[in-house]
């Protein structure tokens, strides 16, 4: 995707640049610098972008679990735009408009995401990805089908529930 982009002059957006792997890091810097190239070393060839080719990129902290510092050097390649925690106020239009539910069952929503909050800041199960609600989360949650309250707490229950999953069964 990116080498197709480079080369038609695409416009890409490569989302949560910071859990990119160092490879792929080194790649985009040389792109990125006066050297203006894409090098693909498996077929040894360099590649000039196109002159209407454009790179975008997004990230979270690195407090969220698995992301990395970039350098500063490589950081300054970019326009660097920084966005505050989304407001309840706005965080509730959002949920509205894109799950279409009932205000009342969107204030119970983010009354969840809140008391998940504070939890996870005095307990240590909750730390890392496993205890972190997106806006993600409470969209796909609220989008889920329910009839009552009740159902939908345990929509919300599941949606985290999911994240601690893993493929290997352990027997007693």
């Amino acid at each position: 995707m990116l080498v197709e982009a480079v080369r038609k002059g695409y416009w890409i957006i490569l989302d949560e640049l910071n859990l990119a792997r160092s490879e792929i890091l080194e790649s985009l810097n040389r792109l990125l610098d006066e050297n203006k190239e894409l090098f693909l070393a498996e077929q040894q060839i360099h590649i000039k972008p196109h002159e209407n080719f454009k790179l975008f990129a997004t990230q979270n902290p690195i407090h969220y679990s698995g992301r990395k510092e970039l350098s500063k050097a490589f950081k300054n390649r970019f326009i660097q735009i920084y966005f505050d925690e989304i407001s309840e106020e706005d965080l509730e239009k959002i949920i509205l408009r894109k799950a279409k539910i009932a205000p009342s069952y969107c204030k119970k929503v983010l009354k969840v995401m809140k008391a998940l909050q504070l939890r996870r800041q005095s307990n240590n199960f909750f730390m890392g990805k496993e205890g972190a609600i997106t806006v993600r989360d409470l969209i796909k949650w609220a989008k889920r089908p329910h009839t009552s309250s009740d159902e939908l707490a345990m929509e919300g229950y599941f949606i985290l529930a999911e994240r601690l999953r893993t493929s290997r069964i352990n027997c007693v």
